[in-house]
């Protein structure tokens, strides 16, 4: 019955997620942002008429209308459903390995978070500060009142050390090439990592994120031969390789 629940969650979840990311637009302020996910209603991307409650219930009502829309018999795209199915599959992977505690709570906040984060980073090339400013400071919050393993000195320190580790490469780089290397969002994003993340593990998730941003680069620019790929958002990796040892940070800290 529990993971039942814990699977309905995640769809539900999962489904505003996909709302979050639509909704958002690289020139909007907070305020403009969270009346767009909060007071407008859903509407059809092709024909704009708004969306009855049983037409959003998450994956149930696509199998209904059979992948199509009940007005304009547009075809829905699979994508709405991934981003349930990935949520639910997330909170389900997370509730079998944690059980139900206020770790597995966290984690399940963090992966929607790190979620949205990342998509919006790949499209946009953008991690707007009214997304980066609340993680470090729920990070914070979180040390404080113990919620995490994480002290609140050591999670000023790893804010301090998230945000040297990339600035300082990021000035060298501007000074020698006189050109942008890292988008200041990406320094901001790892310092506010620092506050979920142990500041001992603050260089091996900078190693991680830059190994996979490499891969990334080579499969996209040799395997399928992207040859106008010129720059790649590192926002997401460091999200990826981030909640990664937040998963196992517990494990990891243990054998420091």
């Amino acid at each position: 019955m529990i993971m039942l629940i814990v699977i309905c969650l995640g769809l539900c979840v999962g489904s505003f997620i996909n709302v979050a990311y639509c909704r958002f637009a690289p020139s909007q302020t907070l305020s403009v942002y969270l009346k767009e996910i909060s007071l407008q209603r859903s509407k059809c991307p092709c024909c704009q008429t708004r969306l009855n409650v049983w037409q959003l219930i998450p994956i149930v009502s696509w199998l209904i209308l059979k992948r199509r829309c009940y007005y304009c018999q547009s075809i829905i795209l699979f994508k709405y459903v991934a981003w349930e199915l990935l949520v639910a599959t997330l909170f389900l992977v997370i509730y079998l390995h944690k059980g139900l505690s206020y770790q597995s709570f966290i984690l399940m906040f963090l992966s929607c978070y790190f979620l949205l984060l990342a998509s919006i980073d790949f499209k946009y090339f953008l991690l707007p500060d009214f997304f980066t400013q609340p993680l470090m400071w729920a990070g914070l919050i979180a040390a404080y009142f113990n919620i995490t393993n994480i002290r609140l000195n050591d999670a000023l320190i790893g804010i301090l050390c998230g945000y040297l580790l990339l600035k300082l490469p990021a000035i060298l780089f501007y000074l020698i090439s006189n050109k942008q290397g890292l988008g200041g969002g990406d320094i901001k994003l790892l310092a506010a990592l620092g506050t979920w993340v142990p500041y001992q593990l603050i260089a091996l998730l900078l190693i991680i994120a830059s190994l996979l941003g490499m891969f990334y680069y080579f499969f996209q620019k040799n395997i399928l031969k992207k040859q106008s790929l010129t720059i790649i958002p590192f926002g997401p990796f460091l999200l990826i390789s981030g909640y990664c040892l937040c998963y196992f940070c517990q494990e990891i800290s243990g054998q420091l």
